[in-house]
């Protein structure tokens, strides 16, 4: 059986972005700006399983946008993977967006966000059951009280319709919220929670089982900081920790699957994640990142496979190393600006089930172009 995990080939995007055209007036000023893009990168591990191959992707990009004077944007994204070997990988995604985003206060330090947007996916047959279309409403409150305290609160409302795979229809909500806290020693901590509730509309039971159980809730809690070291570099840590409720409903009919795939790991694992990053700014123009990731995720319901492809009687859980490093240029010429990013990144993971112990690699380039 082979599974993909859609949220490892998501990671992927280079881009050559050229933005065109504004228009302004006396009475209401107005943007409209458009962006092409394309992207490319390379992995050894394109599935990110034991048994390893490799490709590239080209990822070309659209983006066109309309700002207007008072708070209002229409935006339009749209993007592309192809796969030039495993072309059953290939997909795209189209999101069109209106925001509305008043602010207020002395600096506009204060704000609401109003976010109404469609999203779709559409993918090759062969992960024909990724495919969605369906709206989505944020709203997001940002305060600024005092100058070392900020705080948030936001909610999403999120539902998805499966062209090919009805039993995945889900809607969910997500609510969450942090506080920002800007210390003299120039070190800035925020702490953060979010629940998730999925409702599964979709999930019928089968003969002589009952009712299904349709749905399913996390939560999240993190710390992030953030701390200047000198003038032209600071450091930056992150903690999160997600908790499942329950089990995945849909993971009993998903593993049946030829081709078992997922968008992310919401409602699917939960565990631990921690990142530390050093960002040094060079002269020049140039920019080091280094640093890495440990995570722990465990598939609670997955059952974990042993070499020969048995299930044993644990569930899936995967301990996974990730350092990366990553060389960025960045450079004004009037009002052109031109940046270019290398970006690699090397990912060791330990797993309980035999399929996902494995090792992969994936190197970007990043050329970028803004008028």
């Amino acid at each position: 059986m082979r599974r993909r995990g859609r949220s490892a080939s998501g990671r992927w995007g280079v881009a050559l972005a050229l933005a065109l055209g504004s228009i302004g007036g006396p009475a209401r000023a107005q943007e409209i700006s458009a962006s092409a893009g394309l992207g490319h990168a390379w992995s050894d591990n394109v599935y990110f399983s034991r048994t390893a191959a490799a490709d590239h992707a080209l990822v070309p990009s659209l983006r066109a946008g309309v700002d207007f004077a008072t708070y209002w944007t229409v935006d339009y994204d749209g993007s592309a993977e192809l796969y030039t070997e495993h072309t059953d990988l290939s997909s795209s995604a189209h999101t069109l967006r209106v925001i509305a985003n008043p602010a207020w206060g002395d600096d506009d330090q204060n704000e609401l966000a109003l976010v109404a947007a469609v999203e779709t996916l559409r993918n090759d047959d062969a992960y024909s059951s990724l495919n969605f279309v369906g709206p989505r409403l944020t709203a997001a409150l940002t305060l600024e009280p005092l100058p070392w305290l900020a705080w948030q609160v936001a909610a999403d409302v999120r539902y998805r319709r499966f062209y090919d795979d009805p039993v995945s229809d889900s809607l969910d909500l997500m609510p969450r919220g942090q506080v920002r806290f800007t210390l003299p020693s120039r070190t800035t901590l925020t702490p953060r929670v979010a629940y998730g509730l999925r409702y599964l509309p979709g999930l019928k039971g089968g003969q002589g089982t009952g009712r299904p159980q349709r749905t399913e809730s996390q939560i999240d809690a993190g710390l992030h900081v953030s701390q200047g070291l000198w003038a032209t570099g600071g450091l930056q840590a992150d903690y999160s920790w997600r908790h499942l409720f329950s089990a995945s409903a849909l993971l009993p009919t998903r593993l049946t699957q030829a081709q078992f795939a997922f968008l992310t790991t919401d409602f699917l694992a939960g565990g631990h994640r921690v990142y530390v990053k050093l960002k040094q700014v060079l002269p020049y123009g140039l920019s080091l990142l280094a640093g890495g990731e440990w995570r722990t995720l465990r598939y609670s319901g997955w059952p974990a496979v042993d070499s020969a492809g048995l299930a044993t009687a644990d569930d899936r859980e995967d301990r996974r190393l990730g350092p990366t490093a990553s060389l960025a240029f960045v450079h004004r010429f009037g009002g052109t600006r031109v940046g270019a990013t290398l970006a690699y990144q090397w990912v060791r993971q330990w797993s309980t089930s035999y399929d996902f112990d494995t090792t992969g690699q994936l190197v970007t380039v990043e050329i970028s172009a803004g008028f």
